[in-house]
This record gives structure tokens, sequence and C-alpha cells, in this order.
């Protein structure tokens, strides 16, 4: 489905709830299916890469039932999976095909997995040469892995932390449950400075809830976990996304009508990375008001009175702000410069590449090097048909950016947005925006 975008003309209004957030539901899905008991997961996101994990988890024999609201009732009763013969399809989720790489080591033989991240050959050799410290072997050939336990061994892991926090988070969740001979713990050893730790941290919060005991150490960059043990069942609570919620952030502050809009559903006090877009807008310069106590962001928008400024952002922890805060730097007075960006072509897309692409259509100037962006001030962006390479981010950040051209655009394909903000059009229009799709 084609969204065209009328450039925006009026102010904005309204109150919306921030879904879930992705990497909390992704983890805590798993979680729960590796508990004995039944895990109850209040307020997940379950389309796009969640849904994925959702049903390669019903694939191996996990039951995952909706119960009231949006609350899932999660249950593996004998804390184990059932043999597999087909390939399970991991999409272009990279959270999905790094774990259910791990936890195949949990399955006698072990898993096939496919899908476009593997098509687009993004990273997993690292984890799958660590997981060969703790006795996996596995086949990689023609898009399509097979890995599976040989004997369980507990040797030191060590891995690059340089290119995704997932390969660490893969680790955490299956190492507690493997049994080993020799000694009754696992060393991981992070070999070069971690990127994006706050998605470990998201990690290492579910598992400790799910009753899981790690010891870490960010400082040294060594993790130790005991082995053999257990996954308790929990009631657990997804809080609201951040990453989802800057895009709307973003379309309020860049209004330059009088406006105010209420996200509710989001926490400051969680380990979401994300939620850091609220202090790299207040430093540019806009209005944004938070209410802990009802878990409100509340955004008043007028570029007018709240001009923004440029800055340096260092985007390490956070690149899924990357798409957006491209944007917003087109709005900013003078430059606006993201650096430590090298890995994000490491993403769904070459999401750095691709939004440097987008943005000089419009008119932006920008100029890309090899660790760092700087976006310069544009008075005036045209309108244009973006290509957002098929990651949801991407897609996202241009829709806003379109909001504040000279001319109509049109974003093809808007549906990508489902994989981490399936109701991201609709509470565009609760806000006051229109959407027309051709």
């Amino acid at each position: 489905m084609d969204l065209e975008i009328t450039p925006l003309t009026k102010s904005l209004d309204g109150e919306i709830v921030a879904p879930g957030s992705k990497s909390y539901s992704h983890r805590a899905f798993i979680a729960a299916s590796l508990a004995e008991g039944i895990s109850i997961i209040k307020n997940p996101l379950v389309s796009g890469d969640a849904g994925v994990t959702i049903e390669i988890l019903r694939s191996v024999g996990v039951k995952i039932l909706k119960v009231d609201g949006n609350s899932y009732v999660v249950e593996n009763i004998d804390r184990s999976f059932k043999k597999i013969n087909k390939t399970l399809d991991c999409k272009n989720s990279g959270t999905s095909a790094r774990i259910f790489s791990a936890i195949s080591l949990l399955l006698e033989d072990g898993l096939s997995l496919t899908g476009d991240f593997f098509t687009l050959k993004r990273p997993i050799l690292p984890l799958l040469d660590a997981l060969k410290s703790l006795g996996a072997e596995y086949e990689y050939k023609e898009e399509k892995l097979h890995i599976k336990p040989t004997e369980i061994l507990c040797e030191k892991i060590k891995i690059p932390g340089d290119i995704t926090s997932q390969f660490i988070t893969a680790l955490l969740i299956v190492c507690p449950l493997l049994k080993c001979k020799k000694r009754d713990y696992i060393e991981i050893e992070v070999t070069t400075p971690i990127v994006s730790v706050p998605y470990i941290k998201i990690t290492l919060d579910v598992l400790n809830s799910f009753g899981i005991n790690i010891q870490e150490d960010f400082i040294n960059r060594k993790f130790f976990i005991t082995t053999d043990q257990n996954y308790r069942a929990q009631v657990y609570d997804i809080p609201g996304d951040f990453s989802a919620a800057a895009f709307i952030i973003a379309a309020v502050v860049l209004t330059k009508k009088s406006s105010k809009v209420i996200i509710n559903n989001l926490s400051m006090e969680n380990n979401q990375g994300d939620k850091y877009i609220i202090e790299i807008l207040h430093n540019m310069g806009a209005h944004i008001e938070i209410d802990e106590s009802e878990k409100q962001v509340i955004i008043y928008g007028d570029l007018n009175k709240y001009p923004l400024q440029g800055i340096e952002i260092d985007c390490s922890d956070t690149p899924d702000l990357f798409p957006i805060l491209s944007v917003i730097g087109a709005f900013a007075k003078g430059k606006t410069v993201l650096y430590n960006i090298g890995r994000l072509k490491l993403k769904e897309s070459d999401r750095s590449s691709t939004m440097v692409r987008e943005l000089t259509k419009m008119g932006v100037r920008v100029l890309e090097e090899q660790d760092k962006l700087t976006i310069y001030h544009c008075d005036n962006l045209n309108g244009v048909t973006f290509n957002h390479e098929r990651d949801h981010r991407v897609a996202m950040a241009c829709t806003i950016a379109a909001l504040f051209a000279s001319t109509d655009s049109v974003i093809k394909d808007i549906d990508i947005v489902k994989d981490s903000y399936p109701t991201f059009l609709e509470d565009l229009e609760k806000i006051g925006i229109p959407i027309n799709f051709l």
C-alpha cells in the first residue's frame, strides 16, 4: 500500500498510547517460553519482527494465546522444545535469527533457519563461532543455517561487541540453561567496545525478572553466568516503546503551528536507550515535559517559538534513532552531526546511506563520512517519492520529513512500518495528520 503525504499546514493536538517495546517483547516471550509454568505478557508488540519470534516459538511447541485486552498467556509445559523438521523463516528479524541460533543448543537436532536476514548477509558468523565454544556445530550455505548441539561444552566465550549487541543477548539467554560437566559457570569476554549497551541491559532486566542471575562487568566487558539455572514464570508488563514514539515526538516538535500532544505509556525508568530522544531534543531547544507519575510525555510544538539548534549526537547506543535524527537535523539551525554510525550499514538496510540518498533528493545538504553524518539546515524541502529499502524506521522517518516538505510526497509500501509500530498511521491521524492512500 502506498501513502500520499500532503504538507502539514495546521497544528497538532491529541493523545496517543505508545505501543509496547519491540525489544522487551522479543525477550519476554522467549524468556516465558523457557520457564516452567504459565507466564502472562501484558501489552506486548506482536506484529512485525516480534511476530516472527512468536511464530517460531509456536512452531517448536510453545503455547501462546491472547487473553483479555492485549495480554498473552505463554506456556511451555515441559520447558523443552519439540523436534521440528521444517526450516523456520526468520524473515529480516536480526533478533529472531540470532537468538534462535543460540536456542538451537536446547534441541537435540538443532534448528534450520532461513529468511531475508540471511539473504542480506547480515552479521552472524561471530555468534556462530562463539556457539561452537559451547558445543554447537553448524552448516551455513545458500542463505540457510542449520545449527545443532554436539557435546555441551562450557569453554570461555570470546565475542566482539562492536558489531551488534544481539550476539551478547543471544548468549545471555541460552547460557543459564546449559549443564556443564567440568564447571558450574560460563564466562563471556567481549573483545571490543560494546555498542548498544542499553539493549544488553534490557536483556539483563528481562532475564532477572524471570529468575535468571547473571553477573555483569561492563567496565571490563565480562559476564559470568551460573549454569543449570531455571527460568521462573512471571506476569510481565511490557513498557511503551520510545523507539516508536520518537517519530510522533519529532512530528510535533517540527510543526510550525502551536501544538500539544500527549503520549501515554512512556516511562523514563527503564533501560531503553532511545528515551535519550528527550534529552537530545531538550538540548536542541524543544519544549517537552515528563510526567513520570502518569507515564506521560507532553510535547509542545511551534518551531518558530521553540527553534532547534544543531548539535553533535553520539549514536553508538541508539542506532534506531538515527533515521529520525537525520530528519530533525535538516530543520535545526546550523548543522547537526551524528557520529558513531558506521555499523548502521548492517541494520535492516544500509541505514546511513539510505537516509543520505533520501534527504539529498529532498534538497537537504548532507556530508557522509566513514563514521559520521553531517546534516545542514534546509529552508525548503522538496516533496519526493521515497525509497525506504523496506526498512521500517526509514519509512517512518521519511513520512515525518514529508509532512514538512513544500509539495506532496509518496511513501511506497508503507505497511512496512508495522514491523515495529503497527498503529503508526492511526496515531498520526489521532493527532491531526491526514492519511491518504493511493
